[in-house]
């Protein structure tokens, strides 16, 4: 019987009690506290006895101060523009030169980026620069593609319908479409499609009209106009072309040619005692 007792003898209730606290989360919070507490006042006692803090927080300062002042002084040696023509290429280094008098610095070369991208004819900017003050920018910029005729003003648009410059006359433009029509630079791409397809005889058409914001009509030099359809696009082109290329009879008694319905062609001829000369309404166009 004396077999099944324990030889140990039995924790005390206290030491039972001080054993379950250390089972308690926050008695081991407390614990850490203290110790932490404790560390950092024996640290500013022994280990920063001759150690003068806001000193050295003075001298951090100065050096922040110097670096910061260092790279808001950048001079600038020479600005080098790459992927722009002459007019905007100037006007992106006077821009740059302008900046640097103001205080130009490295900190300032995304502000810069999008101040060169802000510039119309610029569709994306680079710019990178180095210690030795050279400045390099990057443009990938607008090419003109379009004309558009808009409250008798000529307005010079990239392919996707940015203006890049506004003309009073056409004079100098004639080697790019001419488009009128309301909500016309809308339509940008798919008119370069269209010209593309017209091929040749691209060079004797006037202008192209975008009508009722559904479909083209084409107006030739010679003052004819080509109805094209909404739909089959390109069948009413190969037939056009086939008109202009194939018709032997003078072109002028002709008014128009209605292609909207392909299989139907409509010509509409004017009467010859109205037949007048039509170069004023060319002429008036370029002018």
């Amino acid at each position: 019987m004396n077999l099944l007792k324990s030889k140990d003898p039995a924790p005390s209730r206290l030491y039972y009690k001080i054993n379950r606290l250390f089972y308690r989360l926050w008695f081991k919070v407390l614990l850490i506290t203290v110790s932490l507490i404790l560390s950092a006042l024996l640290a500013k006692k022994f280990l920063y006895k001759n150690y003068d803090l806001n000193e050295e927080i003075k001298l951090l300062s100065k050096e922040s101060s110097a670096f910061y002042k260092d790279l808001t002084e950048l001079s600038i040696s020479s600005v080098l523009v790459k992927g722009a023509q002459e007019p905007l290429k100037k006007e992106i280094s006077t821009m740059v030169q302008n900046l640097a008098t103001e205080g130009f610095s490295v900190l300032k070369a995304q502000a810069l980026r999008e101040k060169i991208q802000a510039i119309n004819r610029v569709e994306k900017a680079f710019v990178k620069f180095s210690t030795d003050g050279l400045v390099i920018v990057s443009v990938v910029e607008r090419k003109e593609a379009v004309v558009f005729f808009n409250n008798d003003l000529y307005e010079v648009l990239d392919s996707n319908g940015i203006i890049l410059s506004i003309k009073p006359n056409y004079q100098g433009l004639s080697g790019f479409p001419l488009l009128v029509g309301k909500h016309g630079p809308r339509k940008i791409k798919e008119l370069l499609l269209l010209v593309n397809e017209i091929g040749a005889n691209k060079s004797e058409v006037l202008y192209y009209e975008w009508i009722g914001e559904r479909r083209w009509n084409i107006h030739m030099k010679n003052d004819l106009v080509f109805k094209l359809p909404e739909n089959n696009l390109s069948k009413a082109v190969e037939l056009m072309s086939i008109f202009l290329d194939e018709t032997n009879m003078p072109l002028r008694p002709i008014v128009s040619v209605d292609l909207r319905n392909i299989d139907k062609p409509v010509v509409k001829f004017r009467n010859v005692s109205s037949i007048e000369d039509t170069t004023e309404k060319i002429g008036r166009l370029q002018s």
